[in-house]
């Protein structure tokens, strides 16, 4: 955790209806990839909606919140992100990944790939991520935020996950 002064805010967070609660894709971008992403009123981690992610064959679909913290996000920030999931792999050739990207000026400054991924089950468990940006890296777009399933060509590879909760904040 940094305490530099170039850091942006602390505590609030950026991710909006990351408990999918609106029942629409705004402000969510929703990938489908071959696959299927969307929200989901059967399953939940509290309130009545969560968002689905499920592999057709070979597939990556996503959820996506782009250029979030714009103006707030600084160098140096640590960003934190969470989000409660459940669901199951058959491997092989199956991910679940969480990315974070950089924004400035000129496009994406950094993209980070959270290892250890989140590991799905048949119970809520909370993923949590954080990331150290890099001091003098470009981050005046904001950053944004990727969480997909994905099955390579592999025969009997299969993503189906459910995610609900979703946060980011700056320097937890």
């Amino acid at each position: 955790c940094s305490n530099e002064t170039s850091g942006g805010g602390g505590g609030s967070n950026l991710a909006a209806d990351g408990d999918f609660e609106s029942g629409v894709a705004d402000p969510w971008i929703l990938f489908q990839n071959g696959g299927t992403a969307a929200f989901d009123i059967t399953v939940n981690n509290g309130g009545t909606w969560s968002g689905r992610l499920a592999t057709g064959g070979p597939s990556n679909p996503a959820f996506k919140q782009e250029r979030v913290g714009a103006g707030t996000v600084a160098a140096t920030d640590v960003v934190q992100v969470q989000f409660d999931h459940i669901g199951s792999v058959v491997q092989p050739g199956a991910v679940f990944n969480v990315i974070l990207f950089g924004e400035g000026a000129g496009g994406v400054s950094f993209t980070h790939v959270f290892n250890p991924a989140p590991s799905l089950s048949g119970s809520w468990t909370t993923f949590t991520g954080t990331f150290a940006i890099p001091g003098g890296t470009d981050v005046s777009e904001g950053i944004s935020f990727l969480i997909e399933a994905v099955c390579g060509g592999d025969a009997g590879c299969s993503v189906v996950a459910n995610i609900d909760n979703v946060s980011v904040t700056l320097n937890p």
